[in-house]
């Protein structure tokens, strides 16, 4: 139990070290990635059910040789893509602002640096130092969530172009194969 509350209290030295963009960067990258979480699940759990739904509807036709039927397809094709696509470029979004809120911390902290300086003159090292450490781990904590971040995203991204090319090739063979 103790372990545990060290470590919740260096967190929170990290913190509070940090200033309060590292909060809006801690808060940045929990809804990340909740929603990549989110992505993991659906594309393991919904998207095959959603597929198959599909499937099933397509084949259930009489005329899948039709332009009326290649219009249908199309849709099928077009709503798992669409429910596939979902949260994606809000996750996109998410993971390119980690970087820019970094900076935002290191602009906060210069200011604090600059104010101390003004007050102090360069005598009140101390003061300086906790701004340099406001200027200088926000921008680490930027970095680090949005290089973890990125691999994640092109990993879902391309999860989700490989399913949507798998579902709209094996409704497209299945109308030319029975027509030839």
């Amino acid at each position: 139990m103790w372990a545990l509350m060290e470590v919740f209290a260096i967190i929170r030295d990290f913190h509070f070290a940090g200033g309060a963009v590292l909060w809006t960067i801690a808060a940045n990258s929990l809804i990340t990635w909740t929603l990549v979480s989110e992505r993991i699940l659906y594309y393991r759990f919904g998207l095959p059910q959603e597929i198959n739904r599909v499937t099933r509807a397509w084949f259930a036709r009489d005329d899948r040789y039709s332009w009326y039927a290649q219009h249908i397809r199309q849709r099928l094709v077009a709503q798992i893509s669409l429910r596939a696509h979902f949260s994606l470029p809000v996750i996109k979004c998410l993971v390119t602002l980690c970087p820019l809120l970094g900076l935002l911390g290191t602009v906060t902290g210069m200011i604090e640096i600059f104010d101390v300086m003004n007050a102090f003159g360069m005598n009140n090292t101390r003061s300086m130092a906790s701004g340099i450490a406001k200027a200088t781990i926000p921008t680490m904590a930027g970095m680090g969530s949005a290089i973890v971040g990125l691999p994640a995203y092109r990993m879902l991204l391309r999860y989700y172009e490989i399913q949507v090319q798998t579902i709209n090739d094996q409704l497209s063979l299945s109308t030319r194969g029975a027509k030839a």
